[in-house]
C-alpha cells in the first residue's frame, strides 16, 4: 500500500467543528501560511493538530498575527519511515558502515526511496506557487509566492523538506526553468527544522535546523562528526558517574566534555547546536530524557540557560521569517540574512543577540576543527592497521 499525506488547517472553534481543525485539499497559490511538517509519530489528526495550535498559540499571536496555519498528517501505508531516512542519508554518503549500507538496500524499495506522499505534499502546496496550468510562471513570481510560505519542521520534518526540494527539483526541470532560475527558486524555500532527521549541509533549500547533543531520540547520520560527539558525551557520562560515587581513579580518567553553544554553517548545516537543553534526571546523563527531542514549544520554561537561548533563536528566527512573508506583495522582497534574522524586536536585546551569535560562529568553528581532527586520527589508526595486515 502506497504512503499519503492529508493537509489540514487550524480554524476557529465551533459546534460543527469542536477542534478547529479542518482538512484542505489544496493551499492558495498566493497565500502568505506556515505548514507545520511534524515528526513521524504524526498518523492522527490531533497529533498535527498539536503542532499547529504551537504555532497559533506561542508564535502568531504574540506577533499579533493573524495569518493561516497547516499542518500535515501521514499514513506511510506499507512504508517503512525508518529506512526512508536511513536511505537519505546513504545517498548523501552519511553512512559510514559497509554492513548497513547493505542492510539499507536490502529493506529499501520504491516506497523507502520515493515516498508517494512526498508528490501529495508537491501538488498541495508548491505546484500551485510555481506554474500554472501546467506550465511554468515567471521565475520571480515563483520566488515571491514559494517565500510566502514558511515551514517548520520536526524530526521526520525535517527528511520531508529535503525530499521535496529533490522532487521540485525535477519538477521545475520539467517546467523549463533554467538552471540559475531553479536555485534563486529553491532558495525561497525556508524551514525552521526542530532535530532534524536528515542529513545537513546538503540542501539547496534556506533551511536553519536547532539541535540538542544530547537528543538520543533523533535519527542521525553515522558520520565522524555523529561519532565525535557520541564519543565525548560517552565521556561525560563516565564522568558524571564517577564524581556521583567518588571514584577517583575514572575522575582523573574523563574530563568534561564543555560543548559550548555552537552555530554550523557549510557542509555542517546552518545549524545551531547545544549540548542539552534540559537538566538531567536524577538517574544522570545516561537516563534518555525525551524532552530533548519530543519538547518543540517557544515557551518552555523548565529549560535550562543552554535550551533557552536555542528557543530564543529559533522563535526569533521563525517570527523574522514570517514578517517577511508578510512583505511579499506586488514585488519579491529578499529574506534578510541571517545576521539580521537573530535579532529581535526588542532593540536593548539586540546587541547581546549579535554578540551571542558570534561567539556560537567561533565556537562552531572550533568544534568542527576537532571533529576533523578526530577523522583525520581515525582514519590514520585505519591506514596503519591495513598496511600492518598486507
Amino acid at each position: 500500500m502506497t504512503s499519503h499525506l492529508y493537509v489540514y488547517q487550524r480554524t476557529e472553534k465551533t459546534e460543527d467543528n469542536p477542534f478547529g481543525f479542518v482538512e484542505r485539499k489544496q493551499i492558495p497559490a498566493d497565500e502568505a501560511c506556515v505548514v507545520y511538517l511534524g515528526g513521524d509519530g504524526t498518523e492522527k489528526e490531533k497529533d498535527a493538530n498539536g503542532y499547529a495550535k504551537i504555532i497559533k498559540n506561542e508564535i502568531l499571536a504574540p506577533m499579533n498575527i493573524d495569518i493561516p496555519v497547516y499542518s500535515v498528517r501521514y499514513d506511510f501505508g506499507d512504508a517503512n519511515k525508518d529506512y526512508m531516512r536511513k536511505s537519505l542519508f546513504k545517498k548523501h554518503g552519511m553512512i559510514m558502515s559497509s554492513k548497513l549500507r547493505a542492510k539499507i538496500d536490502e529493506n529499501s524499495g520504491p516506497e523507502e526511496l520515493n515516498p508517494k506522499y512526498i508528490e501529495d505534499l508537491y501538488h498541495k502546496v508548491i505546484e500551485p506557487r510555481i506554474s500554472q496550468n501546467g506550465k511554468k510562471i515567471d521565475a520571480e513570481e515563483a520566488m515571491r509566492r514559494l517565500r510566502k510560505v514558511t515551514f517548520v519542521a520536526h524530526c521526520h520534518g525535517g527528511f520531508m523538506s529535503v525530499k521535496l526540494e529533490e522532487l521540485m527539483q525535477q519538477k521545475m526541470a520539467e517546467l523549463g526553468y533554467s538552471g540559475k532560475e531553479k536555485k534563486q527558486i529553491q532558495q525561497q524555500m525556508t524551514v525552521i527544522a526542530h532535530a532534524p532527521g536528515c542529513p545537513l549541509g546538503v540542501a539547496k533549500s534556506n533551511i536553519i535546523s536547532f539541535m540538542s547533543a544530547y537528543d538520543y531520540k533523533i535519527p542521525i547520520p553515522l558520520n565522524y562528526f555523529t561519532d565525535y560527539i557520541d564519543k565525548r558525551l560517552r565521556e561525560n557520562n563516565m564522568r558524571y558517574y564517577a564524581e556521583k560515587n567518588k571514584n577517583q581513579e575514572n575522575i582523573e580518567k574523563y574530563r568534561w566534555f564543555d560543548l559550548k553553544p555552537s552555530f554550523l554553517s557549510g557542509k555542517m548545516g546552518n545549524m545551531f547546536l547545544v549540548k542539552q537543553r534540559f537538566p538531567f534526571s536524577d538517574e544522570g546523563p545516561a537516563e534518555i530524557n525525551p524532552d530533548e527531542h519530543d519538547v518543540v514549544n517557544y515557551q518552555e520554561t523548565a529549560q535550562i540557560n543552554y535550551g533557552r537561548l536555542l528557543t530564543h533563536f529559533s522563535k526569533t528566527i521563525l517570527n523574522n521569517v514570517i514578517k517577511n512573508s508578510l512583505q511579499q506583495d506586488e514585488k519579491f522582497t529578499p529574506l534578510p540574512p541571517l545576521e539580521e534574522l537573530i535579532l529581535s524586536d526588542d532593540k536593548n536585546m539586540n546587541i547581546k543577540e549579535a554578540s551571542a551569535f558570534e561567539k556560537m560562529k567561533a565556537n562552531g568553528e572550533a568544534l568542527t576543527k576537532e571533529v576533523y581532527d578526530h577523522a583525520r586520527k581515525i582514519t590514520r589508526a585505519y591506514l596503519a592497521k591495513k598496511r600492518q595486515n598486507g
